[in-house]
């Protein structure tokens, strides 16, 4: 399972749980893929707040996306590199810092 709860001054706007589309090897690859589902969901709503910040004329705040799993936020920083994120579909490899 994965969920994902978005926020917007102290109200949720966007949220979901739902089964992983994918089988996940590792608790680390489940959560990176969550993750990952998570900044699609996360990138599209920030896309809108920005438009509707641009007709008020203001600027948008960046989008902040909090991570709890120590061994997924070593994965973000560097996918390449890390052998239980070898086989992971390179779809969910959509991260910068």
């Amino acid at each position: 399972m994965s969920g994902y709860v978005f926020m917007l001054l102290g109200a949720p706007v966007s949220w979901v749980s739902k089964k992983q589309p994918s089988v996940s090897l590792s608790t680390s690859e489940a959560e990176y893929i969550a993750l990952s589902l998570a900044i699609q969901e996360g990138k599209w709503i920030h896309r809108l707040r920005c438009e509707i910040m641009a007709a008020a004329n203001e600027d948008g705040p960046d989008l902040i996306i909090r991570e709890e799993n120590q061994s997924c936020i070593k994965m973000t920083k560097n996918p390449v590199n890390h052998g239980r994120a070898k086989h992971s579909d390179i779809k969910y490899h959509q991260f910068s810092r």
